[in-house]
């Protein structure tokens, strides 16, 4: 029994154990679901906390940046209320404060700012609550020693409140003051300069704004202009240039070309124009800036004509800088130089000179230039090959308004023909000189020798003629001394007899005085006619000049007889003193020589004496002619005539034996004295004939002649 109660239990107890078992494995699966319910929520619920503690840390990182960038802002920052009472101040702002912020906190701008800038401040302030919206300002405050400008912008913070937030914008007032000088400046730039300046609409093609060149050059004012239409003012052959023009600025590019426009007045002129987009009051336009060109354009057409002789020259012509480095060089003088097109820029002017030329052109032909502007002379180039040749060079330098050189140019010629043609014509014009000379000195030879032999031959005809009379009276004179005395005796007879007849006639013809003066008047008589037969003698000594053969003459005969025929010219006149002539004669034997060219050889240097003695003479000195003569080398002759006259000159001394030089005046001397005297005495006779002279110290003129030939 107690077996079967008790296997009752164990069966009540295995089913309670099952029941149990069953409601545990129930409740176990509903734990574990509000388990991983329960975990979703705290996983959930972890998240949450994360998030908020993220935000709330992001919130607490903002806070701190806001607060940072709040404390670092250079802008001034202030919270005021409605009646302009300061109630927060960024602190980073103090330095641009009107007054430190410890002394604005808590009051209103009247009781800090000027009042007519406080009723400003507050009538912006309220403006700003009534309408809810942010109001922007500017002003200035004297912070310091600057007026500083602010830009302010007030907005709503709450209903009484606002916050004024203020920048210092004096750096941008400095700008767009300097922007509205250099607008003025443009302006007047615009207004003032001397190209033409138009502003044109990229649609219509019109122009909106031009400054007065433009207008001017056009002949129109503003307000026509404005009218106009691109085929009123441009030319028709440039239309499409203008299509061109207004197409390459809507593009956005550049523009440049030449074309031509007309005047009001219809006349054409030739232009220069660039052209860039430009943003005109807010809209994109054409700015062109037209030049007149017209002038350069006549210069460039001269300069083509130049520039086209340049070419066709022969000559060599080139430009260099003032360094002397070449620019331009001619196709002659490519040509010539052996220098291509492509080099004509790339060499140094020195590499032409030849080298023997350098120095010349260092020390001489460049300071010329540079001191007078201009240099021209005869010089030698050098070519590329090597050769050498001499040129007719000029070379300029061209200056500007300043005196400062800006470019040098050279012309050249060369003249190895022109040279070997010179050369040529020199030699024929020195042998033609020396043919005329020889004609010329010849010609006054033959007119000398045949004035000489005409005179020789008249003078001996005079002497003889005058010879006889003169000779029939003086040995008559004789006989008549003879005669005068016979008479004289008788009539000193008759005296003693007192005859009347007598002693009248006596007393008549002061017989007295005719017995004394009569032996006188025959002896003047007997002198004078000696006087006439020395005369004669030296005449016909002299007027041997016609002889053709040497003879043995007496060389002191020849000079004395030459003195006796100048001696009216050696003797004293009113305003000359006598010529004193000192004769200094050695022993001579008898000389070979035509004695008629020697007497002329004498008769000149003796008249060239007298004539320099009465052009003047030394200081406190007679004038005087000293003829010495005296044998030197046992076979020479030497006579030396010498005067105490003013001398001459080196330069006139080396020229006296020249034909046709005198120092006489014209009509007075032929030229040729001289120079026939020395052909006589070194030719004719194989002698010499020298010249010594001095200035102020006389001339002595020295004759050396063989004593034979």
């Amino acid at each position: 029994m107690n077996n079967a109660v008790f296997e009752q239990e164990i069966a009540l107890l295995r089913q309670q154990n099952a029941e149990l078992q069953q409601q545990l494995a129930q409740s176990t699966s509903e734990y574990s679901k509000r388990i991983i319910q329960l975990e979703q929520e705290l996983q959930a619920t972890q998240q949450l906390l994360q998030s908020n503690y993220q935000t709330e840390l992001a919130l607490k990182t903002s806070e701190a940046e806001l607060l940072t960038l709040f404390n670092a802002i250079q802008d001034v920052i202030i919270v005021v209320d409605s009646e302009g009472r300061y109630l927060k101040i960024a602190p980073s702002c103090a330095p641009s404060l009107y007054k430190p912020p410890t002394e604005l906190i808590g009051k209103t701008t009247h009781e800090v700012l000027p009042t007519d800038l406080a009723d400003y401040f507050v009538e912006c302030i309220q403006k700003v609550l009534k309408t809810q919206k942010t109001a922007k300002i500017e002003y200035s405050l004297p912070i310091g020693d600057q007026e500083i400008w602010f830009e302010g912008n007030v907005s709503v913070m709450d209903e009484n409140k606002v916050v004024w937030v203020a920048r210092d914008i004096s750096d941008r007032k400095q700008v767009e003051a300097a922007l509205r000088q250099q607008e003025v400046q443009y302006r007047s730039i615009f207004e003032t300069v001397s190209d033409g300046i138009s502003v044109v609409d990229l649609n219509t093609g019109k122009i909106v704004a031009a400054n007065p060149a433009f207008c001017q050059m056009h002949g129109y004012s503003q307000a026509e202009l404005f009218q106009l239409s691109p085929p009123d003012f441009v030319h028709p052959d440039s239309l499409h240039k203008f299509g061109e023009f207004i197409n390459s600025i809507k593009m956005g590019d550049e523009f440049h070309t030449q074309g031509v426009d007309i005047r009001k007045d219809g006349t054409c002129f030739d232009i220069d124009v660039t052209g860039k987009l430009l943003n005109y009051n807010g809209k994109p336009y054409a700015l062109s800036v037209v030049r007149d060109i017209s002038q350069r354009k006549q210069v460039e057409q001269e300069q083509r004509r130049l520039l086209a002789i340049l070419e066709a020259t022969t000559d060599i012509i080139g430009i260099a800088d003032v360094n002397g480095n070449n620019r331009y060089l001619n196709q002659a003088g490519q040509k010539i130089l052996g220098i291509s097109p492509s080099e004509t820029d790339k060499f140094h002017i020195s590499e032409l000179v030849e080298p023997s030329m350098l120095e010349t052109l260092q020390t001489q032909s460049l300071p010329t230039l540079l001191d007078k502007g201009v240099w021209s002379g005869e010089s030698r180039l050098r070519s590329r090959s090597g050769e050498e040749f001499p040129v007719s060079q000029v070379m300029i330098a061209h200056k500007n308004e300043q005196g400062e050189i800006e470019f040098l140019s050279m012309i050249a010629r060369d003249i190895r023909d022109r040279q070997q043609i010179e050369a040529q014509l020199r030699q024929q014009a020195k042998d033609l000189a020396q043919t005329l000379e020889e004609l010329q000195r010849t010609q006054a030879q033959m007119i000398q020798a045949e004035k000489m032999s005409s005179l020789g031959q008249l003078v001996a005809g005079v002497a003889h003629e005058i010879n006889n009379p003169v000779n029939f009276i003086h040995g008559n004179l004789t006989h008549l001394e003879e005669h005068t005395q016979d008479l004289l005796q008788v009539i000193n007879l008759c005296q003693p007899m007192n005859l009347p007849e007598f002693q009248n006639l006596s007393e008549e013809i002061d017989l007295d005085y005719i017995q004394q003066d009569l032996p006188k008047i025959l002896h003047s008589m007997k002198i004078g006619t000696q006087r006439i037969r020395q005369i004669v003698l030296s005449l016909r000594t002299f007027s041997r000049m016609d002889e053709a053969e040497f003879k043995e003459v007496d060389i002191h005969e020849g000079i004395d007889s030459t003195l006796m025929i100048l001696q009216h010219r050696l003797k004293q006149k009113p305003e000359f003193p006598e010529i004193q002539v000192i004769r200094d004669y050695a022993s001579l034997p008898l000389v070979e020589c035509y004695a008629g060219q020697l007497n002329q050889v004498l008769m000149n240097i003796l008249t060239n004496a007298i004539d320099a003695l009465e052009m003047g003479m030394g200081k406190d000195e007679l004038p005087t002619i000293t003829i010495r003569t005296s044998v030197i080398n046992s076979g020479w002759v030497k006579i030396a005539i010498a005067d105490n006259g003013m001398g001459m000159s080196e330069q006139i001394k080396t020229q006296i034996f020249n034909p046709f030089f005198t120092t006489k005046p014209v009509g007075k001397g032929t030229g040729m004295g001289m120079s026939i005297s020395y052909q006589i005495i070194t030719e004719k006779h194989g002698g010499k004939l020298e010249c010594y002279s001095q200035p102020e110290k006389g001339t002595e003129f020295v004759i050396t002649i063989p004593i034979r030939q």
